[in-house]
Protein backbone atom coordinates (compact mmCIF):
# COMPACT_ATOMS: atom_id res chain seq x y z
CA UNK A 1 0.00 0.00 0.00
CA UNK A 2 1.57 3.49 -0.81
CA UNK A 3 0.73 6.99 0.17
CA UNK A 4 0.98 9.39 -2.46
CA UNK A 5 2.72 12.82 -1.04
CA UNK A 6 1.74 15.84 -3.49
CA UNK A 7 4.08 19.07 -2.72
CA UNK A 8 3.74 21.76 -5.09
CA UNK A 9 2.72 19.54 -7.99
CA UNK A 10 5.54 17.08 -7.59
CA UNK A 11 4.67 13.68 -6.39
CA UNK A 12 6.50 11.92 -3.99
CA UNK A 13 5.81 8.50 -2.82
CA UNK A 14 6.23 6.50 0.60
CA UNK A 15 5.38 3.11 1.89
CA UNK A 16 2.85 2.28 5.11
CA UNK A 17 6.08 1.53 6.70
CA UNK A 18 7.46 5.27 5.81
CA UNK A 19 10.43 3.63 3.26
CA UNK A 20 10.61 6.38 0.76
CA UNK A 21 10.57 4.86 -2.66
CA UNK A 22 11.60 8.02 -4.79
CA UNK A 23 13.73 10.61 -4.21
CA UNK A 24 12.50 13.76 -2.48
CA UNK A 25 11.10 15.65 -5.34
CA UNK A 26 13.04 19.86 -5.68
CA UNK A 27 9.98 21.23 -3.52
CA UNK A 28 10.03 18.98 -1.17
CA UNK A 29 13.91 19.55 -0.36
CA UNK A 30 13.30 23.02 -0.59
CA UNK A 31 11.55 22.85 2.87
CA UNK A 32 13.91 20.01 4.04
CA UNK A 33 16.07 22.84 3.83
CA UNK A 34 14.14 25.31 5.54
CA UNK A 35 13.83 23.01 8.53
CA UNK A 36 17.74 23.50 9.21
CA UNK A 37 17.82 26.98 9.47
CA UNK A 38 17.73 28.90 13.06
CA UNK A 39 14.47 29.04 14.46
CA UNK A 40 12.21 32.44 15.20
CA UNK A 41 13.14 31.77 19.25
CA UNK A 42 16.91 31.64 18.47
CA UNK A 43 17.15 35.05 16.63
CA UNK A 44 17.62 38.34 17.66
CA UNK A 45 14.90 40.59 16.47
CA UNK A 46 17.44 42.70 13.57
CA UNK A 47 17.73 39.52 11.60
CA UNK A 48 14.34 38.62 11.86
CA UNK A 49 13.50 42.07 10.54
CA UNK A 50 16.22 41.83 7.77
CA UNK A 51 14.73 38.24 6.51
CA UNK A 52 11.44 40.01 6.74
CA UNK A 53 12.56 43.06 4.58
CA UNK A 54 13.73 40.44 2.28
CA UNK A 55 10.71 38.69 1.93
CA UNK A 56 8.33 41.34 1.84
CA UNK A 57 10.64 43.26 -0.64
CA UNK A 58 10.45 40.16 -3.25
CA UNK A 59 7.08 39.95 -2.55
CA UNK A 60 5.90 43.66 -3.44
CA UNK A 61 7.91 43.10 -6.87
CA UNK A 62 6.27 39.77 -7.22
CA UNK A 63 2.55 40.90 -7.17
CA UNK A 64 3.17 44.62 -8.88
CA UNK A 65 1.71 46.33 -5.57
CA UNK A 66 3.66 49.24 -4.47
CA UNK A 67 5.89 49.30 -2.26
CA UNK A 68 4.77 51.51 0.77
CA UNK A 69 6.79 54.52 2.76
CA UNK A 70 9.54 53.25 4.34
CA UNK A 71 7.84 53.95 7.87
CA UNK A 72 5.14 51.96 6.95
CA UNK A 73 7.10 49.28 5.37
CA UNK A 74 8.93 49.26 8.41
CA UNK A 75 5.75 49.03 10.97
CA UNK A 76 4.52 46.41 8.58
CA UNK A 77 8.16 43.94 9.42
CA UNK A 78 7.51 45.17 13.25
CA UNK A 79 4.06 43.99 13.67
CA UNK A 80 4.92 40.59 11.69
CA UNK A 81 7.86 40.10 13.94
CA UNK A 82 5.97 40.65 16.89
CA UNK A 83 3.28 37.83 15.63
CA UNK A 84 6.38 35.37 15.12
CA UNK A 85 7.52 35.80 18.92
CA UNK A 86 3.33 35.84 20.42
CA UNK A 87 3.03 32.20 19.93
CA UNK A 88 5.09 29.08 20.82
CA UNK A 89 3.61 27.75 17.44
CA UNK A 90 5.42 30.64 15.49
CA UNK A 91 8.71 30.65 17.44
CA UNK A 92 9.18 27.19 16.93
CA UNK A 93 9.71 27.65 13.00
CA UNK A 94 12.85 28.08 11.33
CA UNK A 95 12.94 31.69 9.65
CA UNK A 96 13.52 30.47 6.09
CA UNK A 97 10.04 28.97 6.24
CA UNK A 98 8.66 32.49 6.93
CA UNK A 99 10.48 33.51 3.63
CA UNK A 100 8.60 30.57 1.93
CA UNK A 101 4.86 31.42 3.44
CA UNK A 102 5.51 34.80 2.30
CA UNK A 103 6.65 33.42 -1.28
CA UNK A 104 4.04 30.91 -1.45
CA UNK A 105 1.24 33.26 -0.25
CA UNK A 106 2.08 36.16 -2.90
CA UNK A 107 2.15 33.36 -5.73
CA UNK A 108 -1.62 33.14 -4.61
CA UNK A 109 -1.05 29.55 -3.25
CA UNK A 110 -3.10 30.26 0.17
CA UNK A 111 -5.92 31.96 -1.87
CA UNK A 112 -7.20 35.14 -2.89
CA UNK A 113 -5.80 38.46 -2.13
CA UNK A 114 -6.35 42.11 -2.04
CA UNK A 115 -2.87 43.37 -0.97
CA UNK A 116 0.09 42.71 1.08
CA UNK A 117 -1.43 44.12 4.46
CA UNK A 118 -0.73 42.22 8.22
CA UNK A 119 -3.87 40.21 7.91
CA UNK A 120 -2.61 39.16 4.43
CA UNK A 121 0.70 38.11 5.50
CA UNK A 122 0.09 36.28 8.78
CA UNK A 123 -2.68 34.39 7.10
CA UNK A 124 -0.23 33.09 4.58
CA UNK A 125 1.84 32.05 7.63
CA UNK A 126 -0.76 30.24 9.50
CA UNK A 127 -1.95 28.29 6.00
CA UNK A 128 1.52 27.30 5.34
CA UNK A 129 1.80 26.01 8.97
CA UNK A 130 -1.26 23.83 8.33
CA UNK A 131 -0.85 23.08 5.02
CA UNK A 132 0.04 19.74 3.87
CA UNK A 133 3.28 19.87 2.39
CA UNK A 134 4.95 21.30 5.39
CA UNK A 135 2.97 17.97 7.06
CA UNK A 136 4.56 15.67 4.07
CA UNK A 137 8.30 17.26 3.98
CA UNK A 138 8.46 17.02 7.71
CA UNK A 139 7.36 13.16 7.25
CA UNK A 140 10.13 12.89 4.70
CA UNK A 141 12.80 14.79 7.07
CA UNK A 142 12.51 12.40 9.69
CA UNK A 143 12.71 9.32 7.57
CA UNK A 144 15.75 10.74 6.13
CA UNK A 145 17.57 11.61 9.62
CA UNK A 146 16.65 7.81 10.43
CA UNK A 147 17.97 6.54 7.58
CA UNK A 148 21.41 8.76 8.15
CA UNK A 149 21.82 7.24 11.95
CA UNK A 150 21.65 3.74 10.38
CA UNK A 151 25.08 2.23 9.64
CA UNK A 152 25.42 1.68 5.55
CA UNK A 153 26.31 -1.92 4.61
CA UNK A 154 29.74 -2.44 3.11
CA UNK A 155 29.28 -2.23 -0.84
CA UNK A 156 29.94 -5.65 -2.55
CA UNK A 157 33.11 -6.14 -4.43
CA UNK A 158 30.90 -6.00 -7.42
CA UNK A 159 29.75 -2.70 -6.14
CA UNK A 160 33.14 -1.85 -5.26
CA UNK A 161 34.12 -2.51 -9.21
CA UNK A 162 31.05 -0.72 -10.19
CA UNK A 163 32.52 2.63 -8.70
CA UNK A 164 35.79 2.11 -9.86
CA UNK A 165 34.61 2.23 -13.52
CA UNK A 166 32.33 5.05 -13.24
CA UNK A 167 35.00 7.04 -11.46
CA UNK A 168 37.69 5.40 -14.05
CA UNK A 169 35.23 6.96 -17.23
CA UNK A 170 35.19 10.39 -16.06
CA UNK A 171 38.99 9.80 -15.45
CA UNK A 172 39.31 8.93 -19.30
CA UNK A 173 36.87 11.72 -20.16
CA UNK A 174 38.90 14.22 -18.66
CA UNK A 175 42.13 13.02 -20.42
CA UNK A 176 40.32 13.55 -23.78
CA UNK A 177 39.29 16.88 -22.78
CA UNK A 178 42.98 18.11 -22.02
CA UNK A 179 42.11 18.41 -18.06
CA UNK A 180 44.95 17.32 -15.97
CA UNK A 181 45.29 14.08 -14.04
CA UNK A 182 45.87 14.33 -10.45
CA UNK A 183 49.18 11.83 -10.23
CA UNK A 184 48.16 10.42 -7.01
CA UNK A 185 45.00 9.58 -8.04
CA UNK A 186 46.38 7.98 -11.65
CA UNK A 187 48.78 5.88 -9.96
CA UNK A 188 46.09 4.25 -7.65
CA UNK A 189 44.18 3.84 -10.88
CA UNK A 190 46.79 1.85 -12.51
CA UNK A 191 47.71 0.30 -9.87
CA UNK A 192 44.27 -1.37 -9.62
CA UNK A 193 44.09 -2.35 -13.17
CA UNK A 194 47.41 -3.73 -13.45
CA UNK A 195 46.39 -6.04 -10.33
CA UNK A 196 43.07 -6.79 -12.15
CA UNK A 197 45.13 -7.48 -14.82
CA UNK A 198 43.35 -5.09 -17.39
CA UNK A 199 46.88 -3.15 -18.09
CA UNK A 200 49.74 -5.38 -18.95
CA UNK A 201 53.09 -3.52 -19.45
CA UNK A 202 56.48 -5.48 -20.22
CA UNK A 203 59.72 -4.68 -18.97
CA UNK A 204 60.73 -2.84 -21.65
CA UNK A 205 57.69 -0.33 -21.04
CA UNK A 206 58.16 -0.39 -17.53
CA UNK A 207 61.48 0.36 -17.53
CA UNK A 208 60.66 3.14 -20.44
CA UNK A 209 58.07 4.69 -17.80
CA UNK A 210 60.18 4.92 -14.81
CA UNK A 211 62.77 7.10 -17.01
CA UNK A 212 60.69 9.26 -17.67
CA UNK A 213 59.12 9.62 -14.14
CA UNK A 214 62.88 10.25 -13.26
CA UNK A 215 63.06 12.93 -15.69
CA UNK A 216 60.29 14.88 -14.41
CA UNK A 217 60.70 13.92 -10.37
CA UNK A 218 64.46 15.58 -10.98
CA UNK A 219 63.07 18.56 -12.90
CA UNK A 220 60.14 18.87 -9.82
CA UNK A 221 62.87 18.44 -7.07
CA UNK A 222 65.95 20.32 -8.21
CA UNK A 223 67.39 22.84 -5.52
CA UNK A 224 67.52 25.68 -8.21
CA UNK A 225 63.78 25.91 -7.61
CA UNK A 226 64.01 26.71 -3.85
CA UNK A 227 62.80 30.28 -2.73
CA UNK A 228 64.96 30.15 0.09
CA UNK A 229 68.29 29.13 1.90
CA UNK A 230 66.58 26.82 4.05
CA UNK A 231 64.19 25.22 1.64
CA UNK A 232 67.46 24.99 -0.81
CA UNK A 233 69.03 23.11 1.50
CA UNK A 234 66.04 21.07 2.36
CA UNK A 235 66.02 20.11 -1.83
CA UNK A 236 69.62 19.54 -2.13
CA UNK A 237 69.58 16.51 0.34
CA UNK A 238 66.48 15.05 -1.15
CA UNK A 239 67.82 15.79 -4.70
CA UNK A 240 70.70 13.61 -3.56
CA UNK A 241 68.49 10.77 -2.21
CA UNK A 242 66.85 10.79 -5.46
CA UNK A 243 69.78 10.91 -7.74
CA UNK A 244 71.10 7.87 -5.51
CA UNK A 245 68.10 6.03 -6.16
CA UNK A 246 67.65 7.02 -9.73
CA UNK A 247 64.40 4.99 -11.35
CA UNK A 248 63.63 2.76 -7.86
CA UNK A 249 63.37 5.68 -5.61
CA UNK A 250 59.65 5.30 -4.71
CA UNK A 251 58.42 8.56 -5.64
CA UNK A 252 59.70 8.08 -8.91
CA UNK A 253 57.89 4.28 -9.63
CA UNK A 254 54.34 6.26 -8.37
CA UNK A 255 55.28 8.93 -10.71
CA UNK A 256 56.00 5.74 -13.34
CA UNK A 257 52.42 4.38 -12.75
CA UNK A 258 50.76 7.55 -13.50
CA UNK A 259 52.25 7.91 -16.41
CA UNK A 260 51.00 3.80 -17.02
CA UNK A 261 47.83 5.04 -16.75
CA UNK A 262 47.85 8.12 -19.12
CA UNK A 263 49.60 5.34 -21.91
CA UNK A 264 46.88 2.87 -21.51
CA UNK A 265 44.47 6.07 -22.11
CA UNK A 266 47.07 6.69 -25.04
CA UNK A 267 46.52 3.69 -26.53
CA UNK A 268 42.39 3.36 -26.21
CA UNK A 269 42.01 6.78 -27.87
CA UNK A 270 43.96 5.20 -30.81
CA UNK A 271 42.43 2.32 -31.23
CA UNK A 272 38.72 3.68 -30.57
CA UNK A 273 38.23 1.77 -27.61
CA UNK A 274 36.06 2.58 -24.68
CA UNK A 275 36.82 1.85 -20.65
CA UNK A 276 34.08 -0.17 -20.74
CA UNK A 277 35.71 -2.34 -23.58
CA UNK A 278 38.65 -2.55 -22.00
CA UNK A 279 37.93 -3.38 -18.38
CA UNK A 280 35.53 -6.10 -19.71
CA UNK A 281 37.37 -7.80 -22.16
CA UNK A 282 37.79 -11.51 -21.54
CA UNK A 283 40.53 -12.85 -23.70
Amino acid sequence: MMKEIQLKGYSQSISVAGEIISSPSIACMELIEAFKSPKILDLPSYEIGNKLNDALTKAYYHTGFKRPKTEEFLQLQIYLADFLNSEKQYQAVSIDEISIAIKRGSDGQYGDFMGIAPKSVTGWIRAYLLSENRKDAKVIQQHIEEQSKQPKPEPTPQEQWDNFVVRLRLLYSNYLAGIPIQPVEATFYFKILRRSRVINFDEEQRNNLKSKAFIEIRKEANPERATSKDERRRMTAAFEVLTANASEDPQVISRAMALGLIEWFKDLKEFGRTIDQAVNEEF
